[in-house]
């Protein structure tokens, strides 16, 4: 679509932009929520750097494995790169939704510990931080072309993508949908944390949900690059070990206060 725009002779990908807005567009309301729901906005914010510190590191490590493992499979021959400046930039150069969400939530756990903080409001909020940000980042995948859909007669053709591949072939919107999907599900979760519904399980929540949506939305995802395990794409693996583990948690968390109101009764 807009791979790249020009701002005072400088070029800048249209995703760093749409980005960039996400993040202040994020930060604002999350800093606002915070503030009215007599948290201190300023700890929020604090928490919410080191998440995206996460999200950096995260993204990319889990990028660079799934390429060395294409690598170890010989999809890829080290024969491919001219130098090695150029396979290291190959490997570490690129970032993956999964493993940035995973990074910060490991950054942030780190950090709220060694705070003492309590974790479960500082889990609701980024249960509200993730979708709102994430539903900007697609559009801004959408405009650079660097993830796509299908072949569809519903959809776009994309002439400047950044994967040359996606180009000259009308493909089915994906990313604006999980956008749409993303933005939605924020305005569910903030209603839950207005109403004071599940506090204190609101990431779960989000993870729930957003893991099964991303299932289904690979189906329509025509970058196939990004890595396959067996038949399913490596994002859809990721979302069943999601999927498992908050219904593992979620089941603890039951009987442990079934446990708890029995001894009680007794």
């Amino acid at each position: 679509m807009i791979p790249n725009i020009q701002i005072f002779e400088k070029t800048i990908s249209a995703y760093m932009i749409v980005a960039l807005i996400g993040v202040l567009v994020m930060l604002f309301s999350m800093k606002r929520i915070a503030r009215k729901s007599g948290m201190d906005d300023f700890d929020v914010q604090n928490t919410i750097l080191i998440a995206f510190i996460g999200v950096v590191l995260g993204g990319h490590m889990f990028s660079a494995i799934g390429k060395i493992y294409q690598i170890i499979k010989n999809d890829i021959s080290l024969d491919f790169f001219p130098d090695l400046l150029t396979a290291i930039n190959y490997i570490f150069g690129s970032s993956v939704f999964y493993g940035g969400l995973i990074g910060a939530m490991i950054a942030c756990a780190i950090y709220i510990k060694v705070k003492k903080w309590n974790p479960r409001p500082y889990m609701d909020i980024g249960a509200m931080a993730v979708p709102l940000f994430h539903s900007f980042g697609r559009i801004g995948c959408f405009l650079s072309g660097c993830c796509y859909g299908i072949e569809s007669n519903l959809g776009f053709t994309y002439h400047y993508s950044v994967v040359e591949s996606a180009n000259g072939v009308r493909r089915f919107p994906v990313q604006l949908v999980e956008a749409i999907f993303n933005l939605c599900l924020f305005f569910v979760i903030y209603k839950l944390f207005r109403t004071g519904k599940l506090k204190g399980k609101l990431l779960m929540v989000y993870l729930l949900s957003y893991s099964i949506a991303r299932f289904i939305l690979e189906f329509f995802r025509g970058d196939s690059y990004r890595g396959y395990i067996g038949f399913l794409s490596v994002s859809q693996v990721v979302s069943i070990i999601i999927i498992v583990f908050v219904g593992i948690t979620a089941l603890i968390s039951l009987f442990k206060k079934r446990t708890v109101k029995s001894i009680s009764d007794s």
